[in-house]
């Protein structure tokens, strides 16, 4: 991070002179690389944050099926956007303690005042903002529910809501709702983008936690469950 010397101190001669500049000597800055390695590490962590969405959608271009690979590497979006965050804060930390905290009045003469981090700061505000926004900019215009829905139930079932906050665009599932409504024992899969949220229908009798252990070793699908309710057979 840059720094400015404020050099105010007192004329001296003689040998006071030559001690007085060794005190208030300060050890070579190197600013430059300290911006160089927050801009490149928010640079990484916005394309971690945003990888679930655009990394389908290279593959698909290439000919190449995604499947479920968008909802097996949805789990970096949060910790990615969380440590872009932090980032984000501690740099604008360290220039208040820096700035306002760490010069002591003995030290005035001498000390060592940050400049503003504005390089760093706006890339990583960028960074943040783009990945953040990443899923309604690389999938514009798609409905905010996708389903996957087998024929209504004869005899009743299960409701299973579950918070999913990682799954927050279309490519981050791939054919996941079609592929968990194939497995035995479910009804009916529906996800919500905007709410975070996934609505699963289970047939009477079904293994629900087994399915959903299972679920979560071979497809990537995980969440809190938030709701557990029996549905009322139709008449």
């Amino acid at each position: 991070m840059a720094s400015e010397h404020q050099d105010c101190c007192p004329p001296t001669t003689g040998d006071e002179a030559v001690k007085t500049m060794g005190a208030c000597a300060l050890p070579p800055l190197k600013a430059e690389d300290s911006v160089k390695r927050t801009v490149w590490a928010s640079v990484g962590l916005g394309v971690l944050a945003s990888a679930c969405c655009w990394v389908p959608l290279a593959l698909a271009g290439l000919g190449l099926a995604t499947g479920t690979l968008g909802a097996r590497i949805a789990w970096i979006r949060p910790w990615a956007l969380g440590g872009l965050l932090l980032l984000l804060l501690g740099v604008i930390g360290w220039w208040l303690r820096k700035r306002f905290t760490s010069i002591r009045p003995a030290e005035a003469c001498c000390a060592t005042v940050p400049r503003f981090p504005t390089l760093a700061v706006a890339v990583l505000a960028a960074s943040y903002v783009l990945a953040w926004a990443s899923p309604r900019l690389l999938h514009p215009g798609k409905d905010s529910t996708l389903a996957a829905v087998t024929p209504s139930l004869s005899a009743g079932g299960t409701l299973l809501v579950i918070s999913t906050p990682q799954f927050d665009c279309p490519a981050c599932i791939g054919t996941l709702p079609k592929t968990m409504t194939a497995t035995v024992g479910v009804a009916s899969v529906q996800m919500d983008f905007d709410k975070r949220e996934t609505r699963i229908v289970f047939q009477p009798r079904a293994e629900i936690d087994t399915i959903l252990a299972h679920w979560k070793t071979e497809l990537g699908f995980d969440g809190k469950e938030v709701r557990r309710e029996i549905l009322p057979a139709p008449r």
